[in-house]
């Protein structure tokens, strides 16, 4: 390392842009390195690990109040070696201290996350944002830092007996091993109900996040059990989501979460993960309702992928940042006189009128575009036609997108990271499938293909992460089974059988690189310290659970049993956590129900893909599934020894392995999928 400048240091050689928006403080930070680990166990002193991300809002606000400041950076200098982590390079650091930070603070955790370790990086406090300066009973952070300095000097006994405790105490603190019935699956689908705001839409209280492993399991309950109690919360809060301030009216795309009941105000910034997993919401949602809204929401979910979030070579960016100009929200907000500036007389009276922009506004003096009244309320107050309404909204949505591309927009985080991306390109690809739309499919490949080109060792691994033409980070846990999962849904979309054939490659390195005891460890690293059973979802699915259910849908195509048996134990070593907290398990529940429903196995013996008997089944939603083509020429049980009846397409549907006799008609195919689901 050369000689560092002023207010330059060891950040400025990242790609993260998280790290680089750090590169110029005055505090000496260090990446996650040998080099930082080293240096704390020569000096002796703790490490002060600060983790965040480029689109985090109090991240802004905490390196602009503390970090920037040369005074509270010399404090830090003198006595920490201070490492500053992007929690979307490293979710395996971000899990370990993340945990350590909620067991010490009763629950609570976020980002930043501000965490002190002693040089064997065992945590001893923890904390998030800190104000700073000394205020209303709290501790400002420089009055943190000097206290904790003071405690290494005179009492580091102490602290290093208390790292051990609370190490010691999460690593004994894990999932008991329970069976688990179908019970569990109710349960859950009865506490979402339960916890459902009957008035606003959503799951408990404010701060209101998109919770769509819960809305998908309660509209296949609806679909499989006919249960209408499950579809109601469902729709509600499809309904409430798209129609409030969280959904970007303007340019697509759903933001982070709401900070209050109502879905109004978002914490603006826009996450690639929490848009894919919206994006197949809402799909399953127009299927089972056909509500044409749903489909607008998915369409202009990929506008704003293609507008704003994908690489020239085919891989999606990360996120967008809440702040612009510094100021959270900027970017999105608007006035009236700005409207009516910007769009003729009537169509801003209508854009006005149905967007509730108003000229008190509804947020901090602006109005956040959110919709308040239905389409024929409208037309009724306006006294104009459902057409010429859908006709001036879209017009003037136009208009004022374009403009709004005058502001100076947020910042992008233009890394590219596997798992995220394999979240949106089975969005896409169960979207092109269902809707008929190629280009979603051709989005889907070029990222899948940015993947496995861009991102791919010589010995066949992945690495996680991509910025500026370096690849870099071993992949973990989530990203070979999110992209492997992705890469079934690519072979369903497609009945290519190069992506089943990856995604069984990809399954194969989880398994004999990943799985410890029955259970997926999200890293290699032999840095983690806490070893952490991840099963419940947070704002991503559980990776462990995702390296099960790409293992259980494999199972089903390739009958490897080593593949059930590994998921089976996975849900009996999670058992009583998931029997104690069902709602937080979405995706063990999925892999659960991938057993006991089990999936209907549908083969098309056929000359093309595309026939009589494949447009039925996209016309269907058929929660759990797998569809295999004779097109593809793969050697799999669910294809072997079928044939065309009189060379005309043929379609076997199956459960483990027993075949129903098979259909040439399509009518009777329609009456067959009706009789196992509603839709």
């Amino acid at each position: 390392m050369t000689d560092l400048g002023e207010h330059t240091n060891r950040l400025v050689e990242s790609t993260s842009p998280y790290l680089l928006q750090h590169a110029h403080n005055p505090v000496d930070w260090y990446p996650w390195s040998k080099e930082a680990l080293d240096l704390a166990k020569k000096r002796q002193v703790p490490i002060l690990l600060s983790i965040g991300y480029s689109a985090c809002h109090w991240c802004h606000v905490m390196e602009k109040e503390s970090f920037e400041n040369e005074q509270t950076a010399e404090i830090m200098n003198s006595s920490f070696v201070n490492i500053k982590v992007d929690r979307e390079e490293r979710p395996d650091i971000d899990e370990t201290y993340m945990a350590a930070t909620q067991a010490m603070n009763r629950g609570q955790g976020g980002w930043p996350m501000t965490v002190f370790l002693t040089p064997e990086l065992k945590p001893f406090f923890t904390g998030t944002y800190f104000p700073p300066q000394d205020a209303y009973g709290r501790p400002g952070f420089p009055t943190i830092l000097q206290r904790i300095a003071e405690l290494w000097e005179t009492k580091r006994t102490d602290l290093l007996s208390q790292a051990d405790s609370i190490v010691k105490h999460l690593n004994t603190s894990v999932s008991q091993s329970s069976s688990i019935d179908d019970t569990v699956n109710q349960r859950a689908i009865e506490s979402w109900k339960s916890s459902h705001d009957k008035i606003w839409g959503g799951f408990g209280p404010a701060p209101k996040f998109p919770n769509s492993g819960a809305i998908l399991h309660l509209l296949y309950d609806y679909v499989i059990n006919g249960n209408e109690e499950s579809l109601e919360p469902a729709v509600k809060t499809l309904d409430a989501m798209y129609e409030g301030g969280i959904y970007d009216h303007i340019g697509g795309g759903f933001a982070r979460y709401s900070v209050d009941e109502k879905w109004l105000v978002p914490h603006f910034e826009k996450m690639l993960y929490d848009n894919a997993q919206l994006m197949e919401a809402y799909l399953v949602g127009y299927q089972v309702t056909e509500n044409p809204e749903y489909l607008k929401v998915i369409e202009q979910i990929f506008e704003w992928l293609n507008d704003e979030m994908i690489d020239p070579n085919g891989g999606f960016y990360s996120s967008m940042d809440a702040d612009s100009e510094g100021v959270e929200g900027k970017y999105y907000v608007w006035t009236k006189s700005e409207i009516k500036n910007i769009l003729p007389e009537k169509d801003a009276k209508i854009f006005c009128q149905y967007y509730d922009i108003t000229d008190g506004g509804n947020w901090e003096g602006t109005s956040i575009p959110h919709l308040i009244l239905k389409k024929d309320s409208i037309c009724n107050i306006l006294k104009i036609s459902e057409e010429e309404l859908n006709t001036s909204l879209e017009k003037s949505r136009q208009i004022v997108k374009q403009h709004r591309g005058s502001r100076i927009p947020p910042g992008t985080d233009d890394k590219i990271i596997v798992s995220w991306n394999g979240l949106m390109i089975s969005a896409l690809a169960k979207a092109s499938y269902v809707l008929g739309k190629p280009e979603y499919f051709e989005a889907a490949s070029k990222s899948t293909s940015f993947i496995l080109d861009r991102m791919s060792k010589e010995d066949g691994t992945l690495y996680r992460t991509y910025r500026n033409n370096l690849a870099h980070i071993d992949a973990f846990a989530e990203d070979y089974s999110f992209f492997g999962n992705s890469l079934i849904d690519m072979y369903e979309s497609s009945f290519d059988p190069f992506y089943l054939e990856q995604s069984k490659r990809f399954a194969d390195i989880l398994v004999e690189n990943f799985l410890e005891k029955g259970n997926f460890r999200q890293s290699l690293s032999k840095n983690i310290v806490i070893n952490q059973r991840n099963s419940m979802d947070n704002a991503t699915p559980s990776y462990n659970f995702r390296c099960c259910l790409l293992l259980i849908r494999l199972y089903f195509y390739f009958n490897v049993k080593k593949y059930k048996e590994i998921a089976e134990k996975s849900l009996q070593n999670h058992g009583k956590m998931i029997k104690e907290h069902p709602f937080a398990h979405s995706t063990a529940l999925f892999v659960h129900n991938y057993l006991s429903i089990g999936p209907l196995e549908i083969a098309i013996i056929a000359k093309n893909s595309e026939n009589s008997l494949s447009k039925v089944l996209k016309s269907h939603l058929l929660p759990y599934k797998i569809v295999a083509s004779s097109v593809s020429g793969l050697d799999i049980p669910l294809i072997t020894d079928k044939k065309m009846l009189k060379n005309t397409p043929t379609a076997y549907i199956c459960k483990n392995y027993v075949c129903k006799n098979p259909v040439t008609d399509p009518d009777v195919l329609e009456k067959s999928l009706k009789s196992h689901y509603r839709k």
